[in-house]
Protein backbone atom coordinates (compact mmCIF):
# COMPACT_ATOMS: atom_id res chain seq x y z
CA UNK A 1 0.00 0.00 0.00
CA UNK A 2 1.26 3.49 -1.00
CA UNK A 3 2.14 5.74 1.58
CA UNK A 4 -0.71 8.06 0.95
CA UNK A 5 -3.17 4.90 1.27
CA UNK A 6 -1.81 4.69 5.03
CA UNK A 7 -2.46 8.07 5.73
CA UNK A 8 -5.66 8.73 4.10
CA UNK A 9 -6.62 5.10 6.25
CA UNK A 10 -5.38 6.31 9.55
CA UNK A 11 -7.16 9.43 8.70
CA UNK A 12 -10.26 7.77 8.14
CA UNK A 13 -10.51 5.42 11.35
CA UNK A 14 -9.66 9.13 13.42
CA UNK A 15 -12.56 10.53 12.01
CA UNK A 16 -15.12 7.89 11.98
CA UNK A 17 -15.41 7.92 15.44
CA UNK A 18 -16.36 11.58 15.90
CA UNK A 19 -18.45 11.50 12.94
CA UNK A 20 -20.75 8.58 14.60
CA UNK A 21 -20.67 10.56 17.39
CA UNK A 22 -22.62 13.28 16.02
CA UNK A 23 -26.04 11.47 14.64
CA UNK A 24 -25.84 9.84 18.52
CA UNK A 25 -25.63 13.28 20.14
CA UNK A 26 -28.14 15.15 17.69
CA UNK A 27 -30.50 12.54 19.38
CA UNK A 28 -30.13 13.17 22.69
CA UNK A 29 -30.23 16.78 22.52
CA UNK A 30 -33.38 16.46 20.30
CA UNK A 31 -34.69 14.46 22.77
CA UNK A 32 -33.60 16.97 25.50
CA UNK A 33 -35.58 20.07 23.35
CA UNK A 34 -38.27 17.42 22.89
CA UNK A 35 -38.51 16.98 27.18
CA UNK A 36 -38.16 20.31 27.65
CA UNK A 37 -41.21 21.51 25.44
CA UNK A 38 -43.65 19.27 27.06
CA UNK A 39 -42.59 20.32 30.08
CA UNK A 40 -42.99 24.05 29.20
CA UNK A 41 -46.34 23.14 27.34
CA UNK A 42 -47.26 21.38 30.95
CA UNK A 43 -46.64 24.62 32.84
CA UNK A 44 -48.10 26.91 30.53
CA UNK A 45 -51.55 24.57 30.56
CA UNK A 46 -51.30 23.85 34.31
CA UNK A 47 -49.34 26.35 36.18
CA UNK A 48 -49.96 29.78 37.63
CA UNK A 49 -48.04 30.45 40.68
CA UNK A 50 -49.77 33.45 41.97
CA UNK A 51 -53.18 33.63 40.97
CA UNK A 52 -55.45 36.72 41.14
CA UNK A 53 -58.96 35.64 41.89
CA UNK A 54 -60.10 32.62 41.38
CA UNK A 55 -63.52 32.85 39.90
CA UNK A 56 -65.09 32.93 36.46
CA UNK A 57 -63.24 36.26 35.71
CA UNK A 58 -59.90 34.48 36.36
CA UNK A 59 -60.73 31.32 34.61
CA UNK A 60 -61.95 33.16 31.07
CA UNK A 61 -58.84 35.63 31.10
CA UNK A 62 -56.39 32.78 32.05
CA UNK A 63 -57.98 30.53 29.54
CA UNK A 64 -57.97 32.96 26.88
CA UNK A 65 -54.02 33.51 27.66
CA UNK A 66 -53.20 29.83 27.90
CA UNK A 67 -55.43 29.16 24.96
CA UNK A 68 -54.07 31.37 22.20
CA UNK A 69 -50.35 31.41 23.79
CA UNK A 70 -50.81 27.38 23.60
CA UNK A 71 -51.74 28.07 19.57
CA UNK A 72 -49.02 30.63 18.63
CA UNK A 73 -45.99 28.34 20.18
CA UNK A 74 -46.69 24.91 19.53
CA UNK A 75 -49.06 25.37 15.93
CA UNK A 76 -52.01 23.15 15.49
CA UNK A 77 -54.20 22.84 12.05
CA UNK A 78 -56.75 21.28 14.00
CA UNK A 79 -60.14 23.53 14.67
CA UNK A 80 -60.31 26.35 17.62
CA UNK A 81 -62.58 24.84 20.12
CA UNK A 82 -62.90 25.88 23.77
CA UNK A 83 -61.11 23.36 26.12
CA UNK A 84 -63.79 21.73 28.10
CA UNK A 85 -61.95 21.43 31.78
CA UNK A 86 -58.73 22.59 32.62
CA UNK A 87 -56.57 23.04 36.10
CA UNK A 88 -54.13 25.27 37.34
CA UNK A 89 -52.23 24.40 39.84
CA UNK A 90 -50.83 27.19 42.27
CA UNK A 91 -48.06 27.65 44.34
CA UNK A 92 -43.92 26.59 43.40
CA UNK A 93 -42.95 25.10 40.36
CA UNK A 94 -40.07 23.18 42.21
CA UNK A 95 -43.19 21.57 44.45
CA UNK A 96 -44.87 20.33 40.99
CA UNK A 97 -41.53 19.49 39.74
CA UNK A 98 -40.49 16.96 43.15
CA UNK A 99 -43.77 14.77 42.33
CA UNK A 100 -41.74 13.16 39.78
CA UNK A 101 -39.14 12.18 42.22
CA UNK A 102 -39.53 10.39 45.62
CA UNK A 103 -39.30 12.94 47.75
CA UNK A 104 -42.51 14.58 46.14
CA UNK A 105 -44.30 11.95 44.94
CA UNK A 106 -45.73 7.92 44.74
CA UNK A 107 -46.28 5.72 41.98
CA UNK A 108 -49.89 5.68 40.79
CA UNK A 109 -52.03 3.53 38.79
CA UNK A 110 -54.63 5.19 36.68
CA UNK A 111 -58.04 2.73 36.21
CA UNK A 112 -56.36 2.72 32.81
CA UNK A 113 -52.92 1.41 33.92
CA UNK A 114 -51.20 4.26 32.70
CA UNK A 115 -48.36 4.47 35.24
CA UNK A 116 -48.07 7.88 36.52
CA UNK A 117 -47.22 10.21 39.90
CA UNK A 118 -49.81 11.48 42.91
CA UNK A 119 -48.49 14.08 44.77
CA UNK A 120 -47.52 13.71 48.39
CA UNK A 121 -49.30 16.54 49.57
CA UNK A 122 -52.26 18.65 48.64
CA UNK A 123 -51.77 21.61 45.92
CA UNK A 124 -54.52 24.52 45.87
CA UNK A 125 -56.18 24.30 42.23
CA UNK A 126 -58.43 26.07 40.20
CA UNK A 127 -60.37 24.01 37.91
CA UNK A 128 -61.87 26.04 35.24
CA UNK A 129 -65.11 23.78 33.06
CA UNK A 130 -66.60 25.77 29.65
CA UNK A 131 -70.00 26.87 29.96
CA UNK A 132 -70.29 28.00 26.53
CA UNK A 133 -69.56 30.86 24.06
CA UNK A 134 -67.75 29.97 21.00
CA UNK A 135 -64.01 29.51 20.43
CA UNK A 136 -61.09 31.46 21.07
CA UNK A 137 -61.92 34.78 22.01
CA UNK A 138 -65.52 34.12 24.26
CA UNK A 139 -65.32 31.10 25.62
CA UNK A 140 -66.91 31.01 28.61
CA UNK A 141 -65.82 29.27 32.34
CA UNK A 142 -67.22 28.63 35.59
CA UNK A 143 -64.34 28.24 38.33
CA UNK A 144 -64.11 25.85 41.05
CA UNK A 145 -61.29 26.22 43.90
CA UNK A 146 -60.00 23.32 45.62
CA UNK A 147 -57.05 21.64 47.45
CA UNK A 148 -56.43 18.11 46.71
CA UNK A 149 -53.72 15.67 45.68
CA UNK A 150 -52.45 15.83 42.00
CA UNK A 151 -51.50 13.11 39.72
CA UNK A 152 -48.90 13.72 36.44
CA UNK A 153 -47.72 12.00 34.00
CA UNK A 154 -43.65 12.43 34.37
CA UNK A 155 -40.89 12.13 31.70
CA UNK A 156 -37.19 10.43 31.61
CA UNK A 157 -35.85 13.83 33.34
CA UNK A 158 -38.38 13.74 36.19
CA UNK A 159 -40.50 16.43 34.78
CA UNK A 160 -44.64 16.57 34.81
CA UNK A 161 -45.73 16.20 31.16
CA UNK A 162 -49.01 15.91 31.27
CA UNK A 163 -51.98 16.49 33.86
CA UNK A 164 -54.59 13.88 34.78
CA UNK A 165 -57.39 16.20 35.23
CA UNK A 166 -60.16 13.09 36.46
CA UNK A 167 -57.64 11.15 38.98
CA UNK A 168 -58.57 11.80 42.37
Amino acid sequence: MCPQAHLARAMALKVTPVLLLLPAAALVLWGASASQEQYDRFLLQHFDAKPKGRDDRYCNNRMRYMMKEDRRRYPNPGPKVCKETNTFIHGNSDDIKAICTSHGGRNYVTRTGQAMRQSLRPFQVTTCTWHGGKPLDNCQYRAARDSRMIVVACDEHEHPVHFAESQI
